[in-house]
């Protein structure tokens, strides 16, 4: 319960941290450079996330609203009439207190003339017994402000997820053209090679060609990596908040804490890390208040109400009167209405507990699929680097063979490819470590702005 409470208190943080953004101009000049600049960018301009704190802000008020209906209520009202109704002006005169033995005439009685009458009255209403319904409302309200708390909460920690992949992503693809520039490089380098060696006899017509075709699929394939990193910085923008038209620095590299706890930590510390359990805790919190609402639809309510009136002729507050009382009320019959409700609350209830087991079971496969899928991303890395030093040896030994005529130029370009397409899965696997990094801190409910370095 303390971690849970903990929790709902960094929700309420944040809410309070993105509403503040939410009225405070981003800086024209601001460029982002790094990951974790990108993370606090995004948690300070993503619109989402603003949305979901003015939430809160929304039920902050239906608790505020939940809570004044348990307190008396204090009412002032003044208007004017003018009435020559026997019964109406009778009563008025009496209510003004200047009643005399004239207006007891028979005459007067039957046929008033018209009485003027200023009309003040104060009056207090507080409700003494309700059945629970006031309690359980405000409790409610305050259930379902905890759970939008804790859903901003959430959204941070999927922002901060997203955030990631597309600052990576974008790293990825601008590595990516790195790549293949050099790889047009290398091409070039082999069409030079091979009209050489044609000059000197050791190559013939087709190996030109080969060659040349090569460095046509290399610029392709860099144009291509070329317009991947634009659509990713597109991407970036929209994550950040940011408008497409807002410049981006030199992206630097990305780096994510390691992570130290066991698979057997993060699945006992999950429950009380993922706020979107949390979340159906509380709305099941909001279901059992709204059972306990419902039932008191069974019971009595008790107000006590208490009154002044000033009744005069003329502007002002004369002649008093005073009353003070209490009222019952309770519904014998409602056509079953009551009882309606009630099921329909229980119901509610019994489903979101059964969310909530369905839940558990989601966060720990979550957890070790995302465990297993960052083991299987470290040794794909370990993998992918051993065969792009591989590639890269080979590549250099028939490069020398090439040069010497010893090794022709169709198995020379074979090694090539396979050295440039070892190059673009090293840096897949690279960067593919990084987003299990925070797929699994997102699905043990600990990824935040603290795990980027």
């Amino acid at each position: 319960m303390l971690s849970n409470m903990k929790n709902l208190g960094s929700g309420v943080v944040i809410a309070a941290l993105v509403m503040t953004f939410m009225t405070t101009p981003t800086h024209a000049g601001t460029t982002i450079t790094s990951l974790k600049g990108s993370v606090y960018y995004a948690l300070e301009n993503n619109r989402n996330l603003a949305v979901s704190a003015s939430r809160v802000t929304a039920a902050e008020a239906q608790v505020d609203a939940a809570t004044g209906q348990l307190l008396p209520r204090l009412d002032l009202s003044t208007g004017f009439y003018r009435t020559n109704s026997p019964l109406n002006s009778f009563g008025t005169i009496l209510q003004q207190q200047q009643i005399s033995t004239a207006d007891f005439d028979p005459a007067a009685l039957n046929n008033p003339a018209y009485t003027d009458n200023y009309m003040t009255r104060l009056g207090l209403t507080m409700p003494l017994y309700t059945g629970g319904a006031l309690y359980a409302a405000r409790n409610k309200a305050s259930a379902n402000m905890k759970s939008a708390s804790l859903q901003v909460q959430f959204q941070q920690q999927l922002l901060v997820y997203q955030t990631i992949a597309a600052y990576v992503q974008s790293r990825q693809a601008l590595a990516q053209v790195g790549a293949q520039a050099n790889a047009v490089k290398a091409a070039e380098q082999r069409l030079s090679d091979a009209k050489a060696l044609k000059k000197r006899g050791m190559a013939i017509a087709s190996d030109v060609m080969d060659a040349h075709v090569y460095v046509l699929r290399s610029q392709l394939a860099l144009d291509n990596a070329q317009h991947q990193y634009e659509n990713s910085l597109e991407n970036l923008r929209l994550v950040l908040g940011m408008d497409n038209e807002a410049t981006l620095g030199q992206l630097q590299e990305p780096f994510l804490h390691d992570i130290t706890a066991s698979l057997s930590d993060l699945l006992a510390e999950a429950p009380q890390q993922r706020a979107d359990l949390l979340v159906l805790i509380q709305q099941k919190e909001a279901a059992s208040a709204s059972t306990s609402q419902a039932k008191s639809g069974y019971m009595p309510h008790v107000n006590l109400t208490a009154a002044s009136e000033w009744h005069s002729e003329t502007l002002g507050l004369n002649n008093v009167n005073n009353s003070i009382g209490l009222t019952v009320s309770m519904n014998l019959f409602a056509g079953g209405s009551d009882s309606a409700q009630v099921r329909a609350a229980e119901a509610a209830s019994i489903g979101l507990a059964l969310q909530q087991e369905d839940k558990r079971q989601q966060i720990a496969n979550e957890i070790r699929q995302a465990w297993r899928s960052l083991n299987m991303a470290k040794n794909k890395l370990r993998s992918e680097s051993e065969a792009y030093k591989q590639t890269t040896e080979s590549l250099r030994i028939k490069a020398l063979r090439h040069k010497q005529g010893l090794e022709t130029t169709s198995d020379l370009l074979a090694s090539q490819v396979r050295t440039d397409q070892a190059q673009v899965m090293l840096i897949r696997a690279k960067y593919d470590v990084l987003i299990a990094k925070a797929a699994l801190l997102l699905a043990a409910g600990t990824l935040n702005e603290g795990a980027v370095q």
